[in-house]
């Protein structure tokens, strides 16, 4: 079980490599897990590895899958029972078999029926705790789950122990931060936590903003040691994923990305203390 402490290296904020070089670069640069998306998975079951085979690597570089990212089919409620359970199934069986505990659960869609979603992710967790996996939810800004005011009600009305919330620090920030409302959730629900930074001021399309231009941990405008000290004093559990989806930083080789990565996320850890 990884701790705040642990820092996650996220693949999608580095270069292209092979499974085993990411899972070393992530290695080298004391990256105590790393998440990864399913497209990830692909291309490493193009490269020929099977499940089995990527779990060895993981188990001889010393590094645990921290998060697979995700479902999506919860969000429409029970309506949408046969494919959430469906889509679960197949995700965190994966994940089950890769040594993971965590699988992201998102929406994509422009709106959300916030009681219904709040239904399907309990139908999604009962799937999700036969293969000993929690979900976590992330809100985006341009979707129908769009801030953490929306999202906490879905995960506390889910009302399942392996139910809970990952913070993305850039959405974050993008989508209005609500302190007061972030103290009075339980530490124990905030299960997974995404570092990156951005200027003060959001871009014409905040999409493209997101996927390539956050900004390294400590070089943009916000407050993380605030964010950080917030969580420290609710007791979040899990680990501090370094989450940039930066064009310039995937443009490094991958091991230059993840130091670059690690560094400036100690960094900013240290001046949160």
């Amino acid at each position: 079980m990884l701790t705040p402490a642990d820092l996650v290296l996220c693949l999608g904020a580095v270069g292209t490599a092979t499974f085993a070089e990411r899972v070393q670069a992530a290695r080298k640069n004391g990256f105590a897990g790393l998440s990864m998306w399913m497209s990830h998975y692909d291309e490493a079951r193009a490269e020929g590895l099977s499940n089995a085979e990527m779990r060895a690597i993981f188990d001889r570089e010393g590094v645990v899958l921290a998060m697979l990212e995700y479902i999506t089919a919860w969000a429409e409620g029970p309506a949408n029972r046969d494919a959430i359970e469906e889509e679960t199934t197949r995700i965190c069986g994966i994940a089950e078999e890769l040594g993971s505990d965590t699988v992201l659960a998102v929406t994509m869609e422009p709106s959300t029926d916030i009681a219904a979603a709040a239904d399907g992710l309990a139908i999604a967790c009962d799937v999700a705790a036969r293969h000993g996996q929690c979900l976590g939810v992330e809100f985006l800004p341009w979707t129908g789950i769009p801030n953490l005011a929306t999202a906490w009600p879905i995960v506390r009305d889910a009302d399942r122990a392996n139910a809970g919330l990952v913070l993305d620090a850039w959405h974050w920030f993008r989508s209005g931060p609500d302190p007061d409302l972030l103290r009075t959730i339980p530490g124990e629900k905030v299960i997974h936590l995404q570092i990156s930074d951005a200027p003060a001021d959001p871009a014409p399309d905040v999409v493209a903003e997101t996927i390539g231009h956050r900004l390294l941990p400590g070089h943009g405008d916000i407050d993380l040691p605030g964010l950080l000290r917030i969580l420290d004093d609710i007791g979040r559990q899990g680990p501090t994923a370094v989450e940039v989806f930066s064009d310039w930083l995937r443009s490094h080789p991958i091991d230059e990305g993840a130091r670059l990565a690690s560094e400036a996320a100690r960094s900013v850890l240290a001046s949160a203390r």
